[in-house]
């Protein structure tokens, strides 16, 4: 049986796209203490079981990379090198593209959706929130889990899991998400009622799939 991670933390800022969720829940219940680290500032990232990086409004797309996102992108390359466990969502799996080798472009329109994925992963089956202009090319020596006609969205490599879908949202992080980032009521909504109809399912699905993903990372 594989122990639960003790010690983790979570790199994110710190009014946006910070919130856990369903990661959140599901960490409680492993009885895991977390500790957080501002990406709005230096950053510093202590000892741990488990880094998680969370998403983000900036970038690291090709053409859109400042060299603070770059300095972040280093900072994962020098954990996920020291062959510790890592995860990151949305923002947090393109910057562990990037520091794996694959790429990271910017499409030309926002793309959210309560969508099936493409995979063969039975802990990747259902549907899963998506909201991203980025789009990762996973990295040739990685393993890639699912994808979207557009993107590959899952993928991992050694003790390192990126996931492009957001499984940190519940209706009420999209509504304050979409509120916060200025977004038009149209544009979300419907990302928040998928969400909210598929609540209990969801919250299931996202407990299985971490379940699968720490074990996987833990264990290697």
């Amino acid at each position: 049986m594989v122990a639960s991670p003790r010690s983790v933390v979570v790199l994110a800022h710190d009014d946006v796209a910070h919130e856990l969720g369903g990661v959140g829940s599901w960490l409680d219940h492993q009885g895991a203490t977390v500790r957080r680290v501002s990406r709005d500032s230096a950053i510093k990232l202590p000892d741990a079981d488990l880094l998680i990086v969370m998403g983000s409004p900036l970038s690291v797309a090709r053409g859109h990379c400042a060299p603070a996102q770059q300095l972040e992108i280093d900072a994962v390359h020098e954990w996920v090198s020291a062959d510790l466990p890592y995860l990151g969502i949305c923002f947090g799996a393109q910057v562990l593209a990037k520091a794996l080798g694959g790429e990271v472009d910017r499409m030309d329109h926002t793309h959210r959706s309560y969508a099936s994925l493409d995979t063969e992963l039975a802990a990747l089956k259902g549907r899963w929130a998506l909201w991203h202009e980025d789009a990762i090319t996973a990295p040739a020596s990685s393993e890639v889990h699912a994808r979207v006609p557009h993107a590959d969205v899952a993928f991992s490599q050694g003790r390192a899991w990126g996931l492009q879908v957001h499984i940190e949202f519940t209706a009420d992080i999209v509504e304050r998400l979409g509120l916060r980032m200025k977004v038009a009521d149209e544009l979300w909504r419907p990302l928040a009622d998928g969400l909210r109809e598929d609540a209990t399912a969801g919250e299931w699905r996202v407990w299985s799939l971490l379940d699968h993903v720490w074990t996987s990372i833990a264990s290697h």
